[in-house]
C-alpha cells in the first residue's frame, strides 16, 4: 500500500513526537537534571501532539470527502472524534 504525501507527513510528525518523548524520557533517567530543558521538551511535545491531531483530522476529512461518504456518516464520525479528543 502506497502512502499519500499527507500520510507521509503525518508519519514524520509522529516520528518527531516520538523523538521528543524519548528526549523527555532521557531527562528522567540522567543524573544531571535540567529543569528548563525538561519543561521546554514537554511544551514542544504537547504542541506537536496538538498540531498532529489537527493535521490528522484534516487528512481524515479529506479522505471522507474523496470517498464520498454520506454527510450523516461524516458528521457522526467527526462528533465521535471530537468527543474522544476532548474527553479526559
Amino acid at each position: 500500500m502506497s502512502l499519500s504525501e499527507n500520510q507521509t507527513k503525518l508519519i514524520h510528525r509522529i516520528n518527531r513526537i516520538q523523538g521528543q518523548l524519548e528526549a523527555i524520557k532521557n531527562t528522567i533517567t540522567t543524573e544531571e537534571k535540567d529543569c528548563e530543558k525538561a519543561i521546554l521538551l514537554l511544551k514542544a511535545a504537547h504542541q506537536a501532539m496538538k498540531k498532529f491531531g489537527e493535521a490528522y483530522i484534516h487528512e481524515y476529512m479529506d479522505t471522507c470527502f474523496k470517498e464520498k461518504k454520506s454527510s450523516q456518516s461524516i458528521e457522526t464520525d467527526v462528533k465521535k472524534a471530537i468527543t474522544a479528543a476532548f474527553s479526559l
